[in-house]
């Protein structure tokens, strides 16, 4: 066992004829001893005494046995010399001299080439002037004195093995280090317990790690065959000299004689323990620091050296590196070749399977066509050979290996086959639907749902799945609010309008659908899994498959309808993600046409209920909801009871003063210029990221550059811009501003701002900054279709044209004089109605409003008080007035009816709705968010 890694084993032999036996001499000395006083003097005067000597410890072994063995061992070092002869003449005329010489006494040769070797092993000169064959040529003396059994020929071992310990602690040559770690290696190879004897004398791992990082490459693979542990290795700091001897791999393309790596090879084989043996911060951390283009191109060129076990620790760090930085993808994709890794496929090794397999899944979540066109590459370079291997895997490898394999088989098979007559699609699929039906929860069952959710879709480029986002785009979500609710899509990536993902969603959905009944059974399963993983991906699934269910024969259509209906609707209430109730709007649309259509009289009153509030949302709910009540007619009843979702509260930060969805996740203003990011699911909130970039409070939010940036303005005059990178907010510029921000908007690349001295400001795309409505004192804002909406102090509304600049007053300031102290505190755009609050709310279209109409709605607040925030959301307006500033009043919009209140226990400070949902923030820094039910 090593010891710490610059801790040192004593030797434990007790002889005392060695260099050791002097307790006086150190190593440094014993490099000095000539050797003929060493070993001539105390140990062999001549080769009769080694005769003796032999005869005396072999017992019955006979002089003959001796003198055969000698002439066994002097060929063995003929051959080897024989094997460099070859490349040059004069090394062809020294082994016909030593072949003569060796002729006329083998035993005489064979000490003189001992001798010879361990010389040069005592003098650094000889190491200085260290020549490929020498190595060999010790490790067949080895390989003679490790058959050998006695004290002496331990000694003798003993002696070289210190000397090359010696040279590699001590020496200041780089060639002496060099030439020792070299023989030390060779002898390491060919005598496996060669190990054993070099830690006991005491290796010190830290002095290989400083050869290595004095560029002997060659310490690498002794470490690699000395094998510390993990931790020792994470010790001796050496993954940037690692990474440099990958980096070099261009200079060892010829093959090792086996069974030694290359130094690459070994280089890579360590720093797979260092990106995977530990925890996974000190993974990531190893991870950092390979994480760069130049390092991983570098990598990849290691594909072209033919080395199984360097192939498999390639396909491993790759994976690592992939999984730790999505963007490291597109660099594989474009450099390295799939040939090895097809060779690892092949292999008889099952751990080689696994790493490919591995690694194919991991690079194949790229966008559809490049994916493709890898699919292709794997097909053309593996031929029907690798069909046969995935099938092999399918069906003999374990079970989350089987549906990696299945998986890679579909994929394949799907691409070559335009006619739909594979033969490998339909085992494939049973595979895949197996695993969905598998033990609950278990890692399995979400390994294949989360597989046949994708089968038909796309990711980015970061591996993350956009699936969803095709399919939400699809369902015709537009609002950049409502895209903003849903997490981790960038809805501006070209990928998503790539025209392969529909012929390729279509031609693999058609394969899956051919299977039959069984798919919609175990998707139904799926749909009713605990894991909220496993239920939301085979909603997925069935999204993307119901797109090509729609073409076929209605009997199928029909029930496929019967048999996923009821699991489906259980995603459209409200409270759910967003994502879900647009994938089960989008599902039902496609499984209940034609004849389906009638199963919509058996939803319950609920879920028809959900479907018209959902229709603002997209159009799909709208139909549904017309088709709903065309067979069955029936009055809606709006239920006015709210129930309380959610929670939060953290009151170190002081009151929250804004809120705001981006990136699927909620960011909430603070007193004290914090920002907090919060993780809402289901019941429970929890902060993710804390910024604090802000030296005041924090005023208002707007989405920018469509919804791809967030703004924050603040009452320390300065603007913010923020953005996700690596999936961490981070504040990418700073607007100054004269006065503190009292709200942000934006249309494009333009931002609209209300200072606290109640004037507006528009910013363009240079940052240059003008001044509009300078004839009013502007308090509140909105921006609808190219249109800004603004309320005055004086309780007039204007309408600007953003592209034309053309402003016109569509509310005139109220003559009465009590009037004239109502600002309009708030202006709410919903649909195509606009609201206006100050002591009276007020609402009617757009366009009534520019006719000067009388308003459909008005709302008078009781007496004496002021409206303070507004929210408007499918059938309720939000109303919260002063004094009453703990409570949100809750009207009824159509019938303008007040139906109850509900209270934030506390001084409300923020108000957002968003998917039937309405969130209030409060003065002591709590979150509180209510649906109607």
């Amino acid at each position: 066992m090593l010891q710490a890694p610059c801790s040192t084993v004593h030797s434990m032999s007790t002889t005392t004829i060695l260099p050791h036996a002097s307790q006086h001499r150190t190593r440094e000395e014993a490099s000095e001893v000539n050797i003929d006083d060493l070993f001539s003097g105390r140990f062999l005067s001549s080769i009769s005494d080694l005769d003796l000597r032999v005869l005396e410890l072999g017992g019955k072994r006979s002089y003959i046995q001796w003198n055969s063995h000698l002439k066994r061992s002097s060929q063995k070092l003929v051959e080897h010399r024989a094997a460099r002869t070859k490349q040059g003449p004069h090394r062809r005329e020294n082994l016909s001299k030593f072949c003569v010489h060796h002729r006329k006494d083998s035993s005489a040769e064979l000490i003189g080439d001992i001798e010879k070797v361990i010389s040069k092993l005592c003098f650094s000169e000889g190491l200085a002037k260290f020549e490929e064959d020498y190595a060999g040529e010790v490790m067949t003396i080895y390989e003679m004195l490790n058959r050998k059994k006695g004290v002496k020929y331990t000694m003798l071992k003993d002696v070289m093995l210190d000397q090359l310990l010696t040279a590699i602690s001590t020496s200041k040559e780089e060639r002496v280090i060099r030439a020792s770690v070299s023989i030390l290696t060779t002898i390491i190879s060919t005598n496996k317990s060669a190990v054993e004897d070099v830690k006991r004398k005491g290796l010190r791992l830290c002095d290989l790690a400083a050869a290595l990082k004095r560029n002997v490459h060659e310490a690498a693979v002794l470490i690699h065959m000395i094998n510390p542990s993990p931790t020792e290795m994470k010790t001796l700091e050496l993954l940037p000299a690692l990474v440099e001897v990958v980096c070099s791999s261009n200079n060892y393309k010829e093959k090792p004689v086996a069974p030694l790596l290359t130094p690459p090879a070994a280089s890579l084989m360590i720093i797979e323990v260092l990106v995977t043996a530990f925890d996974c911060a000190t993974n990531n951390t190893h991870l950092a620091a390979i994480n760069s283009p130049r390092v991983l191109r570098e990598l990849l060129n290691f594909a072209g050296n033919n080395n199984l076990e360097g192939y498999v620790s390639l396909a491993n760090v790759v994976v690592k590196c992939m999984q730790f930085d999505g963007q490291c993808r597109k660099i594989v994709a474009q450099c390295i070749p799939v040939a090895p890794f097809i060779c690892l496929l092949r292999s008889d090794e099952k751990c080689a399977k696994f790493a490919a397999l591995q690694f194919f899944h991991e690079l194949l979540r790229m966008p559809r066509s490049p994916a493709m066109k890898l699919l292709r590459k794997i097909r053309k370079e593996g031929g029907t050979k690798i069909m046969e291997v995935l099938v092999y895997c399918v069906r003999e490898l374990p079970t989350d290996y089987q549906l990696l394999a299945a998986n890679l088989l579909l994929q394949l098979d799907t691409l070559e086959d335009s006619c739909g007559k594979g033969s490998f699609k339909e085992e494939a699929i049973q595979i895949i639907l197996k695993s969905v039906v598998s033990e609950a929860s278990s890692p399995t069952e979400q390994l294949s749902a989360f597989i046949f959710a994708n089968l038909g879709g796309t990711y980015a480029w970061t591996g993350e799945p956009y699936t969803v986002a095709w399919l939400v785009k699809k369902a015709g979500l537009t609002s950049l609010c409502h895209r903003n609710m849903i997490r981790n899509y960038d809805w501006l990536d070209q990928n998503l309008k790539d025209d392969v993902i529909d012929s390729w969603s279509s031609k693999i959905g058609k394969h899956v659908i051919d299977v039959g009944k069984p798919v919609f059974y175990a998707l139904e399963k799926g749909l009713r899994s605990k894991a909220k993983r496993v239920s939301r991906d085979s909603l997925t699934a069935a999204a993307w498959i119901g797109f090509e269910i729609s073409k076929f024969p209605n009997s199928l259509r029909y029930s496929a309808c019967e048999i996923l209906l009821n699991g489906i609707e259980q995603f459209l209430h409200p409270g759910l993600e967003l994502e879900e109730r647009l994938l089960a709007c989008l599902c039902i649309y496609n499984y209940a046409s034609g004849r389906g259509m009638q199963k919509l009289i058996h939803f319950s009153e609920g879920v028809r209920e959900s479907l018209r509030r959902f229709s603002g949302v997209t159009w799909m709910a709208d139909e549904l909801h017309r088709v709903a009540d065309y067979y069955l007619p029936n009055q809606s009843r709006i239920s006015c009871v709210h129930t309380q979702i959610v929670e939060a509260n953290d009151s170190r930060s002081g009151a929250i003063t804004s809120l705001i969805y981006y990136k699927g996740l909620l960011y909430s203003g603070h007193s004290d210029g914090s920002i907090k990011v919060w993780d809402l699911k289901q019941q429970s909130a929890t902060i993710i990221w804390d910024l604090k970039e802000h030296k005041k409070a924090v005023t208002c939010f707007s989405l920018f550059e469509a919804g791809e940036s967030l703004l924050s303005g603040s009452s320390d005059q300065t603007i913010r811009v923020w953005q996700t990178l690596q999936r961490k907010p981070e504040c990418t510029e700073v607007i100054a501003m004269e006065e503190p921000i009292r709200q942000l908007e934006t249309y494009d690349q333009i931002i609209f701002v209300i200072t606290q001295g109640h004037r507006m400001k528009v910013y363009d795309s240079s940052r240059t900054a003008r001044d509009i409505c300078k004839a009013k004192k502007v308090k509140s804002m909105t921006v609808v279709d190219g249109k800004i909406y603004v309320g005055c102090k004086d309780s007039s509304i204007l309408e600007l044209t953003i592209a034309t600049k053309r402003e016109r007053e569509i509310k005139a300031p109220t003559k009465r004089w009590m009037m004239k102290k109502k600002p309009i505190s708030a202006i709410v755009a919903y649909r195509d109605w606009l609201y206006s609050a100050s002591s009276v709310i007020e609402g009617s279209k757009v366009k009534e409003w520019r006719a000067h109409h009388k308003p459909r709605i008005s709302i008078a607040a009781d007496k004496g008080r002021n409206v303070l925030l507004l929210g408007v959301v499918e059938d309720f307006i939000y109303i919260n007035s002063s004094p009453s500033s703990s409570t949100l009043q809750i009207w009824l919009r159509g019938m303008q009816q007040k139906v109850g209140r509900i209270s934030a226990g506390g001084k409300i400070t923020s108000l957002l709705t968003a998917n039937d949902m309405v969130l209030c923030g409060t003065e002591k820094g709590l979150i509180k968010g209510w649906i109607p039910l």
